[in-house]
């Protein structure tokens, strides 16, 4: 890895919490101490060469080694499948997506941080992103309640929209709260040779546009299941309010897009975005750190942050797609001890703030709150705090690669105009119905729509 300069730590009488500083003291010798290598596997996304530079940081402050494995999203997810399974992981420490973590958990492949170091815990300014840390074994729920902790956030991953703030000034326009508002808007800046009002992720992957349409599900009042969070996974997807919101979904793309909408990548919309050829899109939070990269971006100063939209009467709901740290069972103790020491280092308050400095997007709401939110550069951090509070997951049980399979095609094929909006959300509830009735969940679906 290559490693970052080093920006000085900023003063903790800028988060005001002189508990830090002891907490700190009483820790430092754990951080000091020799531990073993540790091999990290962890996907490509925006928010990698924070994670990089912070992991490079760590080795310099503690002598200890670092590496990372660096893949495509689908195949991090198929290394650390083939981790857990084998005799001995070669994996130390798994970057885990908080969308296919429960296939984790309840396999038993992670080992609880406690058996590790029984007087380990979560940082209490960690952001516990509803309970997804803890895990009950026994009743298979998710939450902090009876769970034990398995893992460690490294990453929010909470979606914003993304939107040219410079022209919002110059028509005095605020940030828009409804979808109405939003689409209103990229219609007036949508000029084809110029700029592209709106695009949005429609290409078919591992977790695609089913993440990205999920906020707009949400914003309408409708859902994938009646009460995932409540373990209700009654199908809801073909509703009305469902069918509202894929409707937006389907002529945002067509009317005010780029061509060929169903193709586009995230990496499609960060590029756009940087070469001020777009003026809304909505993007994971980490993406913030190429929008003021002079050496990435033509929008220097340019682009604005907000929670995402939604209809009238419904509150906003920005999609949670984060990443835990956990360790796995099948690894020596030396190497469980070695992980869990940058993970105990990662979580403290001024790291967190050094890994703000260093492009990365915190989990810790020690640097939300502190001055380096006041930075313009940093002006995502004042978004993050009004959407973290709104985000929520889209389902908490193992059969995720399932579900996600069939709505990435229903979803891809409605916005590519192959279906209608009313065959594609009819298809996709049959089909998840199935899935999760052959998986044993109580489970059924809304009468198909007309």
């Amino acid at each position: 890895m290559k490693t970052p300069e080093k920006n000085t730590i900023p003063s903790m009488a800028m988060i005001g919490k002189a508990s830090i500083v002891a907490a700190m003291l009483a820790s430092s010798a754990t951080f000091a101490a020799s531990h073993a290598p540790v091999n990290v596997v962890i996907n490509q996304s925006p928010w990698l060469e924070g994670f990089a530079a912070i992991a490079d940081l760590y080795e310099d402050e503690t002598g200890n080694e670092i590496t990372l494995d660096v893949n495509p999203y689908a195949g991090s997810l198929e290394k650390q499948r083939n981790a857990v399974r084998s005799e001995e992981s070669e994996y130390d420490l798994l970057i885990i997506n908080g969308i296919f973590y429960p296939e984790m958990y309840h396999g038993g492949f992670l080992e609880p941080l406690k058996s590790i170091d029984p007087e380990f815990d979560l940082d209490s300014r960690v952001y516990e992103y509803g309970g997804t840390p803890w895990f009950d074994s026994e009743s298979r729920a998710i939450g902090k309640e009876d769970g034990q902790l398995l893992t460690v956030p490294v990453n929010p991953n909470i979606t914003l929209l993304f939107y040219r703030k410079d022209l919002y000034e110059e028509k005095g326009w605020e940030a828009p709260t409804s979808f109405e508002q939003l689409e209103s808007n990229a219609r007036a800046l949508h000029n084809p040779k110029k700029m592209y009002g709106i695009a949005q992720r429609a290409g078919r992957a591992t977790v695609s546009v089913t993440w990205d349409f999920f906020p707009y599900i949400q914003g309408f009042g409708g859902s994938y299941f009646r009460d995932s969070d409540a373990g209700d996974y009654f199908v809801t997807i073909n509703s009305e309010a469902a069918r509202e919101a894929l409707e937006t979904y389907v002529r945002l793309a067509s009317e005010v897009g780029p061509e060929n909408p169903a193709n586009l990548t995230q990496g499609d919309l960060i590029q756009l975005l940087v070469t001020g050829k777009l003026a809304h899109t909505v993007l994971p939070a980490a993406a913030w750190a190429q929008m003021d990269d002079p050496n990435k971006s033509a929008v220097v100063g340019k682009v604005g942050y907000a929670t995402l939209p939604s209809a009238e009467g419904f509150p906003s709901t920005p999609a949670l797609g984060h990443w835990l740290g956990g360790i796995p069972k099948n690894i020596p103790d030396e190497k469980k001890r070695a992980a869990l020491a940058f993970l105990d280092w990662f979580q403290q308050p001024e790291t967190q703030i050094q890994y703000a400095e260093m492009g990365g997007a915190p989990i810790s709401a020690a640097a939300y709150e502190s001055d380096i939110a006041d930075r313009p550069e940093n002006r995502y951090m004042k978004a993050m705090v009004t959407a973290s509070p709104l985000a929520k997951g889209m389902w908490t049980i193992p059969e995720g690669a399932e579900l996600a399979a069939i709505t990435e095609l229903g979803l891809n094929r409605a916005v590519a105009g192959e279906i209608t909006v009313t065959e594609a959300l009819n298809s996709m509830a049959a089909d998840l119905e199935s899935v999760l009735s052959e998986a044993g969940y109580a489970t059924g679906r809304l009468p198909d729509l007309e």
